[in-house]
C-alpha cells in the first residue's frame, strides 16, 4: 500500500465514528513482567493480566504496555492516554517497534545499518534533519523509496541525535534473541506465511505528550492488500499495542487514563460504520511515594 494511502487510511480510522463493540478489553498495565518470543518465534507471556495499580518511589522509572487483552480477529486500534496530575508524571519513551522502516512490524538489520549510516554521514555534513532520511526496499511487489524515511524523533528536535541512534541499536540488539516485547504487529509479522505483512505505527514525540500530559491518536494498523482474503489475516488474543516509560516525579497518587479507544477488524468494509469502540477496563493508579 502506498505511503499516501495508508496515512489516508490512518486518519480516517481515527476521526471515524462507530457502532459495534470490538472484542477485547484495553488497559494499561503497570505491572507487566517480562513478555518476550521463545526461540521457536512463539509469545511468552506469563503476566498478561492488565495490573492497574503499582507503588513506586520518586524518581523511579516505570515501564508499562498498552494492552488489548481478548482480541479477536483485530486490524488496527486507535487510542488516546493522559494522566493526571500533570507533574505527577512524565515519558521518558513511548513505542511499537520503533525502528520499523518498511512497515513489515519487525526490525532488520538493512534498516539499523541504513541508519547509522545516515548519522555517520551527517557528522562530515551536519545536521542529521530526519525530514532527509530516505530509506527503499522492496516490499514482495518491487522497490519502494520512502523520502523522507519514516524516523522516530523522539525529542521532537527534527534531528536525529546520538542518544536516539543509540536507542534504536540497543533495541536491534535486544531483539536478537527474542528478548523484546512481542507487540501484536510483530507477533502478524512472523507467520509461516506472511503475505506481505505490514504496518503502521503513529504517536505523538515525547516532547508534545509531555507537554500536553498525554498522547492522541496512537495508532496501530496492519495493511492487507486487497489480493489478500480477510478470513484469517487479524489478530487474535491478548495484544500489546504500546510500551509507555514514565518517571515518577512527584508524591501522590497518580491517574492514567485511555480514552476514545476504537478499532476494527476482519469484518472492516466501511470506514463510517465498521470502526467499533473499544472497552476500557478502568484506570490505572500508579501510587508515588
Amino acid at each position: 500500500m502506498s505511503k499516501v494511502l495508508s496515512i489516508a487510511f490512518l486518519v480516517a480510522l481515527v476521526a471515524a465514528p462507530g457502532f459495534a463493540q470490538l472484542a477485547g478489553t484495553m488497559g494499561v498495565d503497570l505491572n507487566p513482567g517480562s513478555p518476550i518470543f521463545d526461540a521457536g518465534g512463539a509469545v511468552v507471556d506469563a503476566d498478561s493480566d492488565i495490573d492497574t495499580a503499582r507503588t513506586v518511589s520518586v524518581g523511579e522509572d516505570v515501564s508499562t504496555l498498552v494492552r488489548l487483552n481478548g482480541a479477536q480477529d483485530l486490524l488496527g486500534v486507535t487510542f488516546d492516554f493522559g494522566w493526571s496530575p500533570a507533574n505527577a508524571l512524565r515519558v521518558k519513551d513511548i513505542r511499537e517497534t520503533r525502528m520499523d522502516l518498511d512497515f513489515s512490524g519487525t526490525q532488520d538489520f538493512p534498516e539499523v545499518d541504513r541508519i547509522v549510516q545516515f548519522f555517520l554521514d551527517a557528522i562530515a555534513n551536519p545536521p542529521a534533519n530526519v525530514d532527509l532520511f530516505t530509506y527503499a526496499y522492496d516490499d514482495g511487489t518491487g522497490q519502494i523509496t520512502t523520502e523522507p524515511g519514516v524516523l522516530m524523533d523522539g525529542d521532537g528536535d527534527h534531528e536525529l541525535s546520538f542518544p536516539e541512534l543509540d536507542s534504536y541499536v540497543a533495541e536491534f540488539i535486544d531483539n536478537i534473541p527474542g528478548s523484546d516485547v512481542p507487540f501484536w504487529t510483530e507477533v502478524v509479522s512472523r507467520r509461516a506465511t506472511p503475505e506481505f505483512n505490514e504496518s503502521v505505527e503513529i504517536f505523538d514525540t515525547v516532547a508534545d505528550i509531555n507537554l500536553a500530559s498525554g498522547g492522541t491518536d496512537n495508532t496501530a494498523v496492519l495493511l492487507r492488500r486487497p489480493d489478500v482474503a480477510a478470513a484469517g489475516f487479524g489478530f487474535d488474543g491478548d495484544a500489546i499495542i504500546l510500551e509507555i516509560v514514565f518517571e515518577a516525579l512527584a508524591a501522590g497518587p497518580a491517574t492514567i487514563s485511555i480514552t476514545n479507544a476504537q478499532g476494527i477488524d476482519e469484518n472492516f468494509a466501511d470506514i463510517i460504520t465498521d470502526v467499533q469502540p473499544i472497552t476500557v477496563g478502568g484506570d490505572s493508579v500508579l501510587t508515588v511515594q
